[in-house]
């Protein structure tokens, strides 16, 4: 019942976020991302191609096989991804429940712990953001492995027993099964790397240093050589490159130093008081220790760091949760530079042990002040050395009506805020619109929000917004962006200058190439630009556009046989593109291939019915080689109806005239 009320509340809380679109990063790892259509390209992920095609920075091949699985059954309907983020979200929320009843053995506090992690509104982002499935996924599997650990701990000892368990023999699989599952959590996000502390941890303050020391060869080794062999795929085999570019705040690690305190205190204010949001935070950087930032950090870490001594003393639950905290959140204490030196979502694991002592907390509070309530008939329970001690009937009475008024307290408002929250994911102009809100010196809203104007067709607003990112950081991605601007605005040489700017910084930048050729083939120069587009597809094999643009090239300069063959790349990579299959049908066309060209260009009004272009070059093959006059005419016809204003309107309604002649 408990796990069916829990997975219940968890979908109804984020039910509303399948509304929602793709947002944020979720244009380079699905939309724009060509590599997860094709199951045959599942080899790759075990390969140094795997950074050139998945749209990841790291490697977690995990998180990219969800992809291709998500592509396979809902193409580009976000309505099935933002589901499968929202069934992982569940299946974590009962992982902790477990997890909680299998430390503190109380099914209450269990419940609490889950009702909290599921509902909590810092936890959005890493549930409506599908480019952040890694965090779902690295928790999956980070919780699966410590929960077959401590199993494979409770079977083993069964063993131990003068008539041996039958189900003892289970150990032989639950062990292998948890290092396979912390493999996999590694695979999906490298913060997992900080699973095997937690598993000393666990047998530290729940066991004794006895146990310790037999487990250090025969079971911790074990979780070791995995994240040797991690470490040696992530730095070594599969190391990306791109990586290098990753700095610290003013390339210093001192500064990232006397920063982190002012973050970390940041994460735990927003755990307590979860009500200001925002998807791109703007961290001024500390540069000296005399900071009033920095001081105040260190006074405040200092203070959790004393509570978390007394909790050693107290409670050893508390304390180990408190470390769950702290030791799950390091790796993303930029150490090792990472993208974003603050983001909610690197919260999503951490939060696990901070909904821990928040229940365990609130629980204890009402235990001890049931103890100044006196009950005709019998005694209430207390509070004792860390246990929960009930013996009255009515005391499990009053217990019940406290549970539930104990759960809605949280759930309620936490539920409140995360259904809030979810609204904002819906569209990306909504969502960088109110980034740039809540965070105006934000250079990555702005150029996103630049980049949504750029779809509408209004250029002006996306050439303001992109200069006003490039004010704030000169990044190459926004010079590229200020071009592709220019570009569509007709100012060429402006967009050819932003472009240099960008492959002096990057210059394996793939769309930069594609679109400089572009440039250069609406100037003439047809060699420049084919070289363009040719470096496009060496950077990037699988890119539709260079494919496409290339066989736009190749048949300007009558290259037909060539021409064919790009466009055919383009529908691999496409098929869906009914642009590339009118190019298609119209270079067959020219080769007198008419009935294959005659199938191509339906094939592309089946795609686009209101494509006029495809009509207009079905009606002039009909009519011109075919000599089917009736197919013909009402081909010209539709080409009329769905755009009667195009410059050969006029020729073609002549045309038409002249066929219906009677003479």
């Amino acid at each position: 019942m408990h796990l069916i009320l829990l997975f219940t509340i968890t979908f109804i809380t984020y039910a509303n976020s399948l509304q929602n679109g793709f947002v944020y990063d979720d244009v380079f790892t699905i939309t724009d991302n060509y590599f997860i259509r094709d199951f045959r390209n599942l080899s790759a992920l075990f390969t140094n191609d795997y950074y050139k095609y998945s749209g990841e920075v790291t490697y977690r091949p995990v998180v990219t096989l969800s992809y291709f699985i998500d592509y396979l059954i809902w193409h580009l309907n976000p309505v099935g991804y933002h589901l499968t983020n929202i069934l992982l979200h569940a299946v974590n929320a009962i992982l902790v429940y477990f997890l909680l009843y299998a430390i503190t053995k109380h099914r209450i506090l269990a419940f609490l712990t889950a009702i909290l992690f599921a509902l909590h509104p810092i936890l959005t982002e890493a549930v409506n953001g599908i480019s952040y499935r890694e965090d779902l996924l690295t928790t999956v599997f980070f919780l699966g492995s410590i929960l077959l650990f401590i199993q494979s701990v409770i079977v083993r000892l069964s063993a131990h027993d003068k008539v041996r368990n039958p189900q003892s023999k289970i150990n032989d699989y639950l062990y292998p099964l948890s290092l396979f599952s912390y493999l996999l959590a590694l695979c999906s996000k490298e913060m997992a790397i900080t699973l095997p502390f937690i598993i000393f941890l666990l047998d530290w303050v729940f066991e004794d240093m006895q146990r310790v020391k037999k487990n250090i060869l025969k079971y911790y080794s074990g979780f070791v050589l995995i994240s040797g062999f991690y470490l040696f795929l992530r730095f070594v085999w599969f190391h990306n490159p791109v990586e290098k570019q990753l700095t610290y705040p003013n390339n210093s690690f001192l500064i990232s130093l006397l920063t982190m305190p002012k973050v970390l205190a940041s994460y735990i204010k927003l755990l307590f008081f979860p009500t200001s949001f925002n998807a791109d935070y703007i961290i001024p950087h500390t540069t000296t220790p005399f900071a009033t930032s920095f001081i105040w950090g260190i006074v405040f870490l200092s203070v959790i760091g004393i509570i978390t001594y007394r909790f050693y003393n107290r409670s050893k639950r508390l304390f180990f949760f408190m470390l769950w905290f702290f030791i799950t959140l390091t790796p993303t204490m930029n150490i090792i530079p990472i993208a974003n030196i603050m983001a909610e979502r690197y919260l999503y694991l951490p939060s696990v042990g901070f909904c821990a002592i928040l229940a365990y907390i609130t629980i204890g509070i009402w235990r001890y002040a049931c103890t100044f309530i006196s009950w005709e008939g019998g005694k209430v329970g207390r509070w004792e050395g860390g246990n929960l001690n009930v013996s009255t009937p009515r005391f499990n009475q009053l217990l019940l009506v406290f549970v539930t008024c104990l759960i809605l307290i949280p759930a309620v408002p936490y539920s409140v805020f995360t259904i809030k929250r979810n609204k904002i994911w819906k569209d990306p102009f909504i969502f960088w619109s109110k980034t740039i809100e809540d965070s105006p010196n934000s250079s990555r809203a702005h150029n996103n929000l630049g980049m949504i104007y750029l779809q509408k067709d209004r250029t002006d607003s996306a050439i303001r917004e992109f200069q006003a990112s490039i004010a704030i950081e000169s990044d190459p991605e926004y010079h590229h962006n200020l071009g592709m601007a220019y570009q569509k605005k007709g100012m060429k040489e402006e967009a050819l200058q932003e472009y240099h700017r960008v492959l002096a910084v990057n210059p394996n930048s793939a769309l930069t190439h594609n679109n400089m050729g572009n440039i250069l083939i609406d100037k003439g120069r047809f060699d420049e630009g084919i070289l363009k587009f040719k470096e496009a597809l060496r950077l990037k094999p699988n890119y539709y556009d260079a494919h496409y643009n290339l066989g736009l090239a190749y048949f300007k300069k009558g290259f037909l046989d060539a021409s064919i063959d790009e466009f055919k790349l383009a529908i691999h990579y496409e098929p869906d593109h009914a642009e590339a299959h009118s190019c298609l049908g119209t270079a067959y066309a020219n080769k007198g291939l008419f009935n294959k060209a005659i199938l191509e260009i339906e094939e592309a009004i089946r795609l686009k019915p209101n494509y006029p272009n495809a009509y207009k070059n079905l009606g002039i093959i009909y009519l011109n080689y075919k000599k089917d006059v009736q197919k013909a005419v009402y081909c010209f016809n539709e080409f009329l109806r769905l755009d009667p204003k195009n410059s050969e309107a006029g020729m073609i309604k002549r045309t038409i005239e002249k066929l219906q002649s009677p003479h």
